[in-house]
């Protein structure tokens, strides 16, 4: 009996001890978890049929509150797929495109000169911590010595959707410039691009009121944002505060309240989004320069092997976040030769659902396919129509 005990105590103790080395090298990822048990639930019926691009279709087609499209040939602007067009989605870093333009306008106008070398560190003070980590890292392991030319410094942030280069980025080119090429562009104001480290810092709960932050509207809340990303650069002591409070919390919201939270950020329609590219196709941007140089950039994406099995040419730029997934792109099918304009957003999607998608990349995969298969077009037509019945 003895011997048995003494067994049993020993064994006890080893679990204990595994149990306690396990969740303590992971116990922020449990209480992340913990906290956020309802999020990561939210819309899990969906995700059965929703492994291949046919059941992603089908899910437009059932639930079209989280989506919108604006898909056309470029030869023909009138026919494609057309779902919610007009409807304001959250751009994310789609936004990043009118930074693009703006900055191909000041090189033009030789405002700017692409061959300006950069510090690493001067971006570095826009990057929260936990907030797109791993984008921003690729953009540190690629400027490993610490500068980089101006031109890779823009290169990078449409690549990798580094906020923390566009809001060095945003600042450098200025807010009344960015606002002026807004409103050429005939956007609404609640379109501007602004600092996303501001915004993140606006609607976190640690660091400021965020009661009554729904009624303000978005000029002021653009204003707020624009100021605390402001400090974060000028006001070592307030950076240091908030890099902590991020470092230790994160945004201090739960899942769900984090993806209801991008109603604050800027929006634009897949229409005016698909029009831009279009425009920036046809030179029309600008100048044809300006243009030719923004879509040179865009084509970033012509460096993968797998895109160039489907494409002549193609080009965009892409967003994922909680609750959101937008894309915005051109592309030249190798079998036929046609070339479309696009921009698809998912937005406000359950967060448990949103989490699937992403993992997999699928928005991705269906916005590229939706160019080159025709199959995959039919149906994803098809399915927007006999649901809006």
């Amino acid at each position: 009996m003895k011997r048995a005990l003494t067994f049993l105590f020993i064994f006890l103790v080893v679990i204990a001890g595994i149990f306690a080395l396990v969740i303590g090298l992971n116990y922020q990822g449990f209480k992340t978890l913990y906290q956020n048990e309802e999020g990561m639930v939210e819309g899990s019926q969906y995700i059965e049929n929703t492994y291949s691009l046919k059941g992603l279709a089908e899910f437009i087609g059932d639930q079209p509150e989280y989506f919108s499209i604006t898909s056309y040939n470029a030869a023909d602007p009138d026919s494609g797929i057309f779902f919610e067009p007009d409807t304001p989605r959250t751009l994310g870093t789609t936004a990043n495109l009118i930074l693009l333009i703006e900055y191909e306008r000041q090189v033009a106008e030789g405002l700017l000169n692409p061959e300006e070398t950069v510090r690493l560190n001067d971006i570095q003070e826009f990057s929260l911590p936990k907030i797109s980590e791993n984008n921003h890292q690729n953009l540190v392991d690629e400027f490993s010595d610490g500068n980089a030319p101006l031109d890779d410094v823009v290169s990078a942030m449409i690549a990798y959707n580094d906020i923390a280069a566009a809001d060095y980025l945003w600042f450098r080119f200025g807010e009344e410039n960015i606002r002026a090429l807004t409103d050429s562009l005939n956007f609404p104001e609640n379109s501007l691009p602004i600092p996303f480290s501001g915004m993140y810092i606006t609607i976190n709960p640690s660091l400021n009121d965020t009661v009554g932050l729904s009624e303000i509207g978005f000029t002021e809340f653009a204003k707020r944002a624009i100021k605390a990303s402001q400090n974060l650069a000028e006001d070592q002591a307030y950076q240091q505060v908030v890099k902590e409070q991020f470092e230790k919390d994160r945004l201090s919201l739960t899942f769900i309240q984090e993806r209801d939270a991008l109603d604050f950020f800027p929006q634009a329609s897949t229409n005016a989004m698909a029009d831009l590219m279009y425009r920036l196709l046809h030179g029309e941007i600008i100048s044809a320069e300006v243009s030719e140089e923004v879509v040179k950039k865009l084509r970033w994406l012509m460096h993968s092997e797998r895109i160039v099995r489907s494409f002549d040419d193609y080009g965009g730029i892409y967003d994922n976040r909680m609750g959101l997934l937008a894309g915005v792109d051109f592309g030249t099918s190798i079998y036929d030769g046609h070339t479309s304009v696009q921009a698809i957003f998912f937005d406000q999607l359950p967060v448990g659902f949103w989490v699937h998608l992403s993992a997999n990349h699928m928005h991705e995969d269906f916005q590229q396919r939706l160019i080159w298969d025709p199959a995959l077009y039919e149906i994803t037509f098809t399915e927007i129509e006999s649901g809006n019945e």
